[in-house]
């Protein structure tokens, strides 16, 4: 009976140290779970712009590019200027020597003037002897202002002139299609001069995102070989209703402000504003792919809540999002993110603006 009653106490004993053991030991473990360090920052609501990027080159827009051509047959004899040169007024662009077809034209129309004007000189003389009507006097009169404007008409071609051929204006040398010894017919282009202050950009958009884009709407530009030339505002001009057979992509027109510093045949990167709208905000690090959805995790009380999103409008810094339990001032996470599970303790680290921003952009 004593060695019954021993046995007894004995796990009785067992048994009390157990159940005083066994809270400790779990709440140690649970002391021992993992606290994920985070960085936050806080959902809001503003405008964000839609902008649709693109590429293109700067080009003389169509009212300030001039084409230089002749007005009769010639040879080009020199070439005094090339590609992205700048001239001023009355600088040489070109020499040129008229064909002997050309040369004979203004010895004609000389000698033509010349007979026509004694003409007209003999009938003055006949009529005041009474020698000519007033007709013959009429006729020979037309004949001498035919002759007179058939020469003026070569000079003006500058047919009679030196051959040397000189800027109209101040501008760049956009285009250069002569080349010494090559023999022009009237009417050829031989290069063309764009006003510095009249470029434009000249972009390429896809098929699918040209029905977006409108004349008017604003558009940024920036070079991206003078990164430090900062974006300069433009307004879409034109979109093309036809595809560009070598790029495959539709030419958008944009009218960039004159003293904008481009230079002609400059690339440029384009962001055209296609639409803008008030929206809840999250900084783009805060939204992460998973498997088919994207999500954000957000804390509260110490705690991650993964939540499912929609993205809407993509800026450079924040996208539009959209999903249940999401609130302007709701703390995303920003880093740390992609080692966080729902319902995980968390030590998070908020920026310094990281505060409730519930005010709507005007």
């Amino acid at each position: 009976m004593k060695k019954l009653l021993i046995v007894l106490a004995l796990g009785a004993a067992g048994a009390a140290v157990w159940f005083a053991v066994r809270p400790r030991g779990e709440a140690a473990a649970e002391e021992q779970k993992p606290v994920a360090q985070v960085q936050v920052a806080p959902l809001r609501t503003a405008k964000i712009v839609d902008a649709l990027q693109a590429f293109g080159v700067i080009e003389p827009a169509p009212s300030g590019a001039q084409g230089v051509a002749l007005g009769f047959d010639a040879v080009v004899t020199r070439v005094a200027v090339s590609p992205g040169a700048t001239v001023a007024k009355g600088d040489l662009l070109l020499e040129v020597q008229g064909t002997p077809d050309s040369k004979l034209a203004v010895v004609a129309a000389r000698s033509a003037a010349k007979l026509a004007e004694q003409g007209l000189q003999s009938a003055r003389q006949k009529f005041e002897l009474k020698l000519a009507t007033s007709q013959d006097l009429l006729v020979a009169q037309q004949a001498d202002d035919d002759a007179r404007a058939r020469l003026a008409s070569i000079e003006s071609r500058g047919q009679s002139g030196d051959g040397r051929i000189l800027a109209a204006g101040p501008g760049i040398i956009s285009k250069v299609d002569a080349q010494v010894g090559l023999y022009v017919p009237a009417g050829t282009s031989l290069l063309t001069v764009a006003s510095a202050s009249l470029l434009e950009a000249h972009l390429g958009v896809e098929p699918t995102d040209a029905s977006r884009v409108r004349a008017g709407q604003p558009v940024s530009l920036s070079a991206p070989g003078r990164p430090d030339a900062g974006e300069v505002a433009g307004t879409v001009r034109q979109v093309g209703a036809a595809l560009d057979p070598g790029s495959g992509a539709v030419d958008v027109r944009v009218s960039i402000p004159a003293g904008g510093g481009w230079f002609a045949g400059e690339h440029v990167r384009a962001s055209i504003h296609v639409g803008e709208k008030t929206a809840l905000l999250a900084p783009r690090a805060a939204v992460l792919p998973d498997d088919a959805q994207q999500v954000i995790f957000t804390v509260k009380d110490g705690k991650a809540s993964k939540h499912p999103v929609q993205v809407g409008i993509a800026a450079e810094q924040e996208v539009e999002i959209s999903g249940k339990g999401l609130a302007p001032g709701d703390l995303a996470v920003v880093v740390g993110n992609y080692e966080l599970e729902d319902g995980m303790a968390v030590a998070a680290a908020a920026p310094s603006d990281a505060k409730p921003d519930t005010e709507k952009s005007p």
